[in-house]
């Protein structure tokens, strides 16, 4: 029985091997490691189930995706593990078996692109090379509507990398550049299929390069459009560092509040010394550990900060928190995790922006709006307000209004919210996270970038404040400037250029129109495919 199971598990093994190296490609190439097999990583997958002469079952291209996929979060997405032990408090045991759940159903449009690529390639005789195509095209279809926790993609590491070909996300946003990413991928395979064929291949490869230089250096000069700024103001970034077990304690208001105050403030101040030409201050999300209304700072930790901040003449742009005159104080919903312009006494320059974008079972439950009772199983389960979407703060700053677009943490993820803030008339972007929960692991580089890309696809500088780091500022033409170290105490100041009313953008204006092209291309794969399979029958 043994040596059955043994020779079994050989068997699948050497038989998913592509497929495993796949995900091996793809998982070393993401960040925050250098994307050194950006161009292939998803060939050896797509070559195995694509092959003319395979019969390879629609079973075994699901599982082949399924392999890479699981392979590739289990690499690039370790840091769910730590989180879990971190933020939920769970045994390391469980802590893992959350991670391997995760790996196994969070990316599943991999197999499902795959399994789509050689029906199609079964139904309407697709050769090898259209059926690569295909594949690539379903993929990048499909991982811009399937639903994930942490929505990643290829594009992004041309922002990491430092690849000017980054700089054309202000036409078709990081979707988009991923598109391209993997119809290069499938252009490669095609090329390595084609090779072992014919020596034409060298035609290919000559036309790749081209298309490569071309991205590369009409990049680099496509930046140049953005290299004008008009108006610049000195903002300064308070870095706390405050500990995870400090900030349980102060959200459910069992102490470290009156820590965490006078932390903050004191950091402020010996920034204020520092950098005595600073015009605004920005803290982190729910930096401030109690809520911040105007007709709330009556309540001791709004009065400590006024004391200690009354000589203050800066003004603060902080994360804290905002509790609805309406809502029953009682319920959580009342509740909201939000971003407020104050001056040194605490009093409030605008209305709050309040967080719009939830996280998942950190910031509410799903389904509970629909079964209340849920809130009553699971009571330890936060379960904020919900804002009413993008909205600037208008910061009077000498003789004009700047606006500035608040992210809070999760939203600089998503592309749609930052166009909206562009749409508002946004002149900065700002973000305010807190990525204490996820330790050292590769996760605060991941957010870090997939957040500043935000700026590149709307051509807006963006602020970036975290608790923990990595703070950082970077400007509409994709200048990134000094970044803060992990998990130390740390302020920094940034001289943020801009240009006051911007033009909006073909990302802004348009969106993600793309798809609608690379949908035309896969039904027209697919239409020729089946049109020469009709002209070969006798």
């Amino acid at each position: 029985m043994m040596k059955k199971a043994v020779q079994l598990f050989k068997h699948k093994a050497i038989d998913l091997r592509w497929a495993l190296l796949s995900g091996i490609l793809v998982g070393t190439s993401y960040i925050p490691l250098p994307p050194w097999a950006l161009l292939f990583c998803y060939a050896p997958l797509w070559i195995s189930v694509s092959g003319n002469n395979s019969s390879a079952p629609l079973k075994k291209a699901f599982w082949s995706g399924w392999c890479t996929q699981f392979t590739l979060t289990a690499i690039g997405f370790h840091w769910i593990a730590y989180t879990a032990h971190e933020f939920g408090a769970m045994p390391w045991v469980i802590s893992f078996a959350a991670l391997l759940l995760f790996c196994a159903f969070m990316h599943l449009y991999i197999p499902a692109a795959t399994t789509l690529g050689v029906f199609l390639k079964k139904k309407f005789n697709l050769s090898q090379t259209q059926t690569l195509f295909t594949i690539a095209l379903s993929h990048a279809l499909l991982e811009r509507i399937w639903p994930v926790i942490f929505d990643w993609n290829l594009g992004y590491t041309l922002l990491a990398a430092h690849i000017p070909a980054y700089q054309w996300a202000d036409v078709i946003g990081f979707a988009g550049l991923s598109a391209v990413v993997l119809l290069l991928n499938a252009w490669v395979a095609s090329i390595w299929v084609g090779f072992k064929k014919s020596f034409h291949s060298f035609g290919q490869i000559t036309a790749l390069l081209v298309l490569l230089i071309a991205l590369v250096a009409g990049g680099h000069f496509h930046k140049s459009t953005w290299d004008h700024f008009d108006r610049e103001f000195k903002a300064t970034i308070i870095q706390a560092n405050i500990g995870n077990s400090d900030k349980i304690q102060a959200e459910q208001g069992r102490g470290a509040q009156d820590f965490i105050t006078r932390k903050f403030t004191a950091m402020t101040l010996e920034a204020a010394q520092k950098f005595p030409d600073t015009e605004l201050f920005v803290w982190p999300e729910t930096a401030f550990p109690d809520y911040l209304d105007q007709r709330l700072l009556n309540r001791k930790h709004s009065q400590t900060l006024a004391r200690e901040l009354v000589n203050l003449q800066q003004p603060i742009l902080a994360g804290a928190y905002s509790r609805s005159p309406v809502v029953d104080p009682h319920r959580d919903e009342a509740t909201f995790n939000a971003l407020f312009l104050i001056d040194g006494r605490g009093n409030n320059l605008d209305s709050p922006y309040l967080k719009t974008n939830l996280l998942a079972f950190g910031e509410y439950l799903p389904l509970s709006e629909k079964f209340p009772i849920m809130l009553k199983w699971l009571p330890f389960i936060s379960n904020f307000g919900r804002g009413t979407g993008p909205r600037a703060l208008n910061w009077n700053h000498k003789d004009d209004t700047i606006r500035l677009g608040g992210q809070i943490c999760y939203e600089g993820l998503d592309p749609a919210f930052s166009r909206g803030l562009a749409a508002a008339n946004s002149d900065i972007l700002v973000n305010v996270t807190n990525d204490s929960w996820f330790g050292r692991t590769f996760e605060p580089l991941q957010h870090m970038y997939m957040t500043l890309a935000r700026g590149i696809e709307v051509r807006r500088p963006l602020i970036r404040s975290t608790n923990t780091g990595i703070s950082t500022v970077m400007l509409a033409n994709g200048d990134l400037q000094q970044t803060s170290p992990l998990h130390e105490e740390w302020t920094g100041q940034f001289t943020v250029k801009y240009l006051k009313n911007a033009p909006a953008t073909a990302y802004v204006k348009w969106g993600h129109y793309d798809w609608f092209v690379l949908l035309l291309a896969l039904f027209g794969i697919v239409l020729i495919g089946a049109l020469n399979a009709r002209s070969r029958r006798p």
